[in-house]
């Protein structure tokens, strides 16, 4: 064989192993998250206060929500990834007193069927919001004379919306936001948060 056919063979035998690990590494994924559904909870209390010139009553009502997503998705390719290297990445966002937070993430295994797909339900912490209101009435020095205010906060956590990575072997692969303007940060691995909480 001549040194020109052997470099044309050895290029020929580069490229096909160069292909095979390409088709190997090379992943079919979807993503699907459907509409979030929330199941709540709600508590009522009242307090009274007392002083020589002021009295005071408030009330309060207190509700606790546990926001869901159902996700379903596929990962198909060959050979078919371990089921280590693939997960879920789950950022959930929302408001802590008014201001815009991170309020958890968690990391989620997912088990492919015989057909690579796979259908579980992802749900963020259990958010509490609290509305006070306070009725003030005093009494003024003249006989008689009164007068009252009324002032309602609200404080505590509330969810938002969130973001979910598919992740094969660290790379994200698909990305869903419930925000359109998240949407760019959500294909990056780290998610970088600081942009994310910009974003409203």
């Amino acid at each position: 064989m001549s040194n020109a056919s052997m470099i044309v063979t050895s290029a020929v035998v580069a490229l096909f192993a160069l292909s095979s690990v390409r088709a190997a590494d090379g992943y079919s994924c979807s993503l699907r998250v459907g509409n979030s559904t929330a199941t709540q909870t709600t508590s009522e209390g009242k307090e009274k206060g007392k002083g020589k010139a002021t009295r005071a009553h408030s009330s309060s009502k207190t509700v606790t929500r546990v926001v869901t997503w159902p996700v379903s998705g596929s990962v198909r390719g060959e050979p078919a990834p371990s089921a280590k290297d693939v997960k879920l990445m789950c950022y959930f966002i929302g408001t802590s007193d008014g201001k815009a937070t991170m309020l958890g993430t968690e990391t989620k295994k997912v088990t492919l069927d015989e057909k690579g797909n796979f259908k579980l339900d992802v749900s963020a912490p259990a958010d509490k919001l609290v509305h006070t209101t306070t009725v003030t009435k005093s009494r003024g020095r003249r006989r008689g004379g009164r007068s009252g205010s009324t002032k309602s906060t609200t404080s505590g956590t509330r969810v938002t919306g969130c973001i979910i990575q598919l992740l094969v072997k660290d790379k994200v692969e698909r990305a869903y936001a419930s925000n359109s303007g998240w949407i760019t940060y959500a294909k990056k691995n780290p998610l970088p948060e600081e942009d994310v909480l910009k974003i409203r």
